[in-house]
């Protein structure tokens, strides 16, 4: 999902010209001319000697408690700058590297700018199993989009641009692989501005296919249109408006994108997929041309939900994408348009028929539609059983956010609901797990946010199984950092997106998804420092969320949420009802149970 390529300012000259410096100093000013901000990360020896001068390039670096944090910092302090600077990690050769696999994985899927520097052994003990040695570019050879190991130091900072390059064209994590030796000495290098090694602008898609795009549109009684992340990316919000107003069409996110158009646009119908807007995919299954701008129509964010099969398969699609490859990936298209977003709409607005889009009538139908299903998930959500319905806690928590708040969700029972709740009108605002769908995203992403953007309230919400394996320990680094991120923890006592499998499919029979020794997490974020509040009425989550988002602080408000409130499996078409061979493993509710 390549985008737009802008530089923060056109410069002509070069920061160095054949000067003499160290590795070290010529990755840093590297760095430097890109304005890069900060780094996340764990201490470590094989990297210390540019940690060392850090602080002189005016390079912030954040030390973080486990380094798969601190890729997902680096995940979520590019989502919230919208992709305009890759976020940037580093750890400790060997196994502190290694520790990072699962945050740069979820960051490709994410389509999350990054870079990533993997120190490795000495160059004279690579192959000698010697301490610490692992072969991480193998190792993350298919959860990065470019990787490079540095053979001659005196090409360091050409690294550090092609990784820029191909991050920022990609939107995807890039990998420096090094050997720690190669950081001493002196090298004769250049260092060169952006404008002098990465594009500004991919342009628009072919004039030809956008008229027939256009012809496609507006021939259409009922079109449709599915804004996706590449509209962020590429700051096409605005012509995705004119094009919905010029055709009198719907727009829906597309899934875990709820910040791609504006939700108080008269348009806009709300987020597909996974526990989204109902009005959305009703309104998608009437559509005979859907309009997907910068979404790869992941099949996992069209999958049936609320027992509608709710994708148009007789629909004309028509895909906007600035990465080719995406273009026809996963959903058959009638049409492909490889280019900007914001340019290729732009276009496509122009060579609409004064005729098209859909009638009055429709877009009031429309709207009704989803002002029905707004009344119902109110009503769904209005209950003041205790332990507190989750369904009473996301709606709770969704109103008392502030305006222009930075939400990050973790993957779950609860969390994974969200999606219906949390609505945004500005782009940049809304950090999901994506679909790696990791436990454990969620803290780490909005620690990132907040880095990127101080001044805007950041709030993560985090399952009691998410929260324990991979986010507790980083309370203690946003209150060692002074990050008040607010960290909203569903304590429902147990692993719920599992616990719905085995509800939905094994009669009830609840293996290793209890979780009853959970402690009380307020008390421990307390400990550590931080604002702690533990909920256990409903009447309590809206002060509870306001004395949190008021305190200035880390904050974590722990919700004690109902965990026999289980709802729809994720991936109902790759589950099946278990059928046994053996007699000793035959059970009531097997398919083929005869007892």
């Amino acid at each position: 999902m390549s985008r737009q390529q802008t530089p923060p300012e056109t410069k002509q000259e070069p920061l160095h010209e054949n000067e003499r410096m160290t590795p070290s100093e010529a990755l840093l000013e590297q760095f430097v001319a890109e304005d890069a901000e900060v780094m996340f990360g764990i201490v470590g020896s094989a990297f210390m000697d540019f940690l060392d001068i850090m602080p002189a390039a005016d390079i912030r670096y954040l030390p973080v408690r486990h380094e798969q944090n601190a890729a997902h910092m680096a995940d979520g302090y590019a989502q919230a700058l919208r992709g305009e600077q890759p976020g940037i990690c580093v750890a400790q050769n060997g196994p502190g590297v290694t520790n990072m696999v699962t945050g740069v994985k979820a960051a490709q899927l994410n389509h999350s700018p990054m870079i990533m520097l993997s120190p490795t052994a000495t160059t004279g003990s690579i192959g000698t199993d010697g301490f610490q040695e692992a072969d991480t570019q193998s190792i993350f050879d298919d959860c990065v989009d470019w990787q490079g190991r540095l053979e001659d130091k005196s090409r360091i900072a050409e690294y550090v641009r092609t990784a820029y390059r191909e991050s920022m064209a990609e939107n995807g994590p890039t990998q420096i692989d090094f050997a720690r030796d190669q950081l001493y000495g002196e090298i004769d290098t250049d260092v060169l501005q952006p404008n002098q090694y990465r594009q500004e602008s991919i342009g628009g898609a072919d004039d030809a296919k956008v008229e027939d795009a256009a012809e496609l549109l507006s021939r259409a009684e009922n079109p449709a249109i599915i804004a996706g992340l590449g509209t962020i990316y590429s700051d096409a919000i605005e012509e995705v408006a004119d094009l919905a107003e010029g055709l009198n069409a719907p727009v829906a996110n597309s899934y875990l994108h709820n910040d791609s158009f504006p939700i108080s646009h008269p348009l806009a119908v709300g987020p597909l997929g996974y526990g989204g807007s109902k009005a959305a995919m009703e309104t998608l299954s009437e559509a005979d041309c859907v309009l997907a701008v910068g979404s790869r129509l992941s099949g996992f964010g069209l999958l049936p939900q609320y027992g509608m099969d709710w994708f148009p398969e007789d629909a004309d699609v028509v895909q906007i994408d600035a990465d080719g490859s995406q273009i026809g990936r996963t959903t058959r298209v009638e049409l492909g348009l490889v280019g900007d977003a914001a340019e290729t709409v732009r276009a496509l607005t122009g060579q609409l028929d004064a005729s098209a889009g859909a009638s009055d009538d429709r877009i009031e139908e429309i709207r009704r539609a989803y002002a029905d299903w707004k009344e119902e998930l109110e009503e769904m959500s209005q209950t003041d059983q205790t332990p507190i319905h989750p369904r009473r806690a996301l709606w709770d928590v969704a109103q008392a956010l502030p305006e222009n708040t930075m939400v990050s969700t973790d993957i779950g029972n609860t969390c994974s609901l969200a999606n219906a709740y949390l609505e945004f009108d500005n782009p940049g605002n809304f950090l999901a797990a994506g679909t790696y769908g990791n436990c454990g995203f969620a803290y780490g992403a909005a620690i990132g946010a907040k880095v990127a953007r101080p001044d805007d309230p950041s709030v993560a919400l985090v399952g009691d199984g998410a929260w324990g394996m991979q986010s507790l320990n980083e309370v203690m680094t946003a209150v060692r950092e002074d990050i008040p991120v607010v960290a909203v923890v569903f304590n429902n006592m147990e692993w719920g997106a599992e616990k719905q499998n085995q509800y939905w499919f094994y009669n009830d029979r609840f293996v290793g998804t209890d979780l009853p020794e959970n402690p009380d997490f307020a008390e421990i974020a307390r400990d550590m420092g931080a604002h702690g509040t533990r909920v256990e009425q409903p009447e309590e989550i809206t002060p509870a969320m306001n004395d949190a988002l008021e305190s200035g602080e880390p904050a974590v408000v722990e919700i004690r949420t109902d965990g026999t409130e289980l709802f729809e499996p994720f991936r109902r078409d790759a589950l099946d009802d278990p059928e046994r061979v053996l007699e000793k493993y035959r059970q009531s509710g097997d398919s083929n149970y005869d007892g």
